[in-house]
């Protein structure tokens, strides 16, 4: 948390939604969404022509888990007024979200307007470590790879070799080649070089071995919440 900055003001968002590349959401003290930008359609993977997302809550888009995680962030901002940033991963790039909360003169109610960009590689390297890190992903294309193949895909990216993942692992050098090699069938890359490009292009190498590891858990804990969704139907 940082001092009490100035809140946002509608105007704000008129400015921040001409910015390239920025995510952004408001939510009022129920946090439910008032309004967002067009790239926030886009993380979601959902046609901004044909789905209305005011008025919808976590609850509405995430799973338990990931809505939880996210409310508890955005109530303490209410409540103290100030500042909050944290890292994510979400859409398969780790990104950095700040917390703001809303001008409750200029708005007529209290609320949030959260702002997601891309963080700079290796960012969290030279920052601060207290900077809290999400372990509820939202994972795109990185969906189709198991728990393991995860694990695997950060070593890669902090450029460890076959050998020095299988001895971290605890496993065969051929074990851990046969994981790389379906990795690569998933992920539609031909070599190491291209898979270690993939992985450090979406910030992966930036985590710490406490947070990915935080991460594969969280995503399989979502993936049993939607398994479950769609049992239920």
């Amino acid at each position: 948390m940082t001092d009490k900055p100035r809140s946002i003001r509608p105007d704000d968002l008129q400015i921040i939604e001409q910015i390239p590349g920025i995510i952004a959401v408001a939510r009022d003290a129920d946090l439910r969404l008032t309004w967002c930008t067009c790239s926030f359609y886009r993380v979601l993977d959902i046609a901004y022509e044909t789905q209305d997302l005011a008025g919808s809550t976590l609850q509405d888009i995430l799973t338990p888990t990931a809505a939880e995680e996210r409310e508890r962030m955005l109530r303490e901002v209410i409540q103290s007024g100030k500042v909050h940033s944290h890292y994510q991963f979400s859409a398969d790039s780790r990104v950095l979200c700040t917390i703001f909360p809303l001008d409750r003169e200029a708005f007529g109610h209290d609320g949030v307007l959260t702002i997601m960009k891309d963080s700079p590689i290796n960012a969290r390297l030279c920052e601060s470590s207290d900077i809290e890190v999400l372990s509820s992903p939202h994972l795109a294309q990185l969906n189709a790879l198991s728990s393991r193949e995860l694990e695997i895909l950060h070593h890669i990216a902090k450029g460890m070799s076959t050998n020095e993942i299988a001895g971290t692992l605890n496993r065969s050098s051929k074990t851990v080649e046969k994981q790389v090699n379906s990795i690569h069938t998933k992920l539609n890359t031909h070599s190491r070089a291209e898979l270690v490009r993939y992985a450090t292009e979406r910030g992966i190498q930036s985590f710490t071995d406490e947070d990915w590891t935080a991460i594969v858990e969280g995503a399989k804990i979502l993936r049993r919440e939607r398994r479950a969704a769609i049992a239920a139907g």
